[in-house]
């Protein structure tokens, strides 16, 4: 699969959200969301809002209400690079801080197209991340919480490398029960406190700070008012098929 470069541009900062950093150059060359294990490859579902995340730099914050009682799956995946366009892609690494939250799946792994080195296991090294993303589904999260690791070939790859990063809830909401998830990709400064991934370059003093989070609330009641149009609305009908019988 090639990597792209997309057009569409939304500024954070309509949000409010901190400048981005000024020092690196940084792309986002692919991405893909998986909601309850239907995968979207470099497209934004209808029900995930963008409007606070730069496609360009693949920047700022991402969104996502999830209702129905039973099993969920929601996942974000992203294929950043810093200051490619004056070094190699494969020149950079990653990691895990902090404790998992519940429900709470990550990966950092080659992106799927192939490392110029071997594996630990001595064969070419190509990452799962992508495939791991693309077939979790409620239930089953293939997110390997790793970095650099091939089950397939049970294998891992020393950094550094061409780094994307992947992060995912597996969850179940109960009776009158939504979900709300957050991701957040920044370069400013790491999240104070939380858990969070880290990109990489060992050319560049920058770093791309990855967290998210799902937050659990009861579904809200209706407003009065449109209880009572609904309500209307039944009269309504009702009055009409009584004057239909009678005539």
């Amino acid at each position: 699969m090639m990597k792209h470069r997309y057009s569409a541009w939304i500024m954070a900062s309509v949000l409010g959200l901190a400048a981005f950093s000024s020092h690196a150059e940084v792309d986002l060359k692919d991405f893909g969301f998986n909601i309850e294990g239907t995968f979207s490859a470099a497209a934004v579902p209808a029900s995930v809002d963008v409007s606070g995340f730069d496609m360009l730099t693949g920047l700022g914050i991402v969104t996502a209400t999830i209702t129905g009682t039973g099993d969920h799956f929601f996942g974000g995946w992203f294929d950043h690079e810093i200051d490619q366009a004056s070094n190699s892609p494969f020149n950079e690494t990653g990691w895990a801080t902090g404790t998992l939250g519940a429900d709470q799946y990550w990966e950092i792994d080659e992106p799927g197209w192939g490392s110029p080195t071997n594996g630990s296991a001595g064969v070419p090294y190509i990452g799962d991340i992508y495939w791991n993303i693309e077939n979790s589904a409620p239930g089953l999260s293939y997110l390997d919480n790793q970095v650099f690791y091939d089950w397939n070939d049970d294998q891992t790859l020393t950094p550094p490398d061409d780094v994307s990063m992947a992060m995912g809830w597996d969850f179940t909401l109960a009776v009158g029960e939504q979900a709300f998830i957050e991701l957040v990709l920044m370069t400013d400064a790491p999240p104070v406190g939380g858990f969070y991934l880290t990109q990489a370059d060992d050319t560049s003093p920058d770093q791309i700070f990855f967290s998210g989070s799902l937050t659990r609330s009861s579904i809200p009641a209706p407003e009065p008012s449109v209880l009572l149009l609904f309500g209307a609305g039944l009269l309504g009908l009702g009055s009409i098929r009584r004057r239909k019988h009678t005539a």
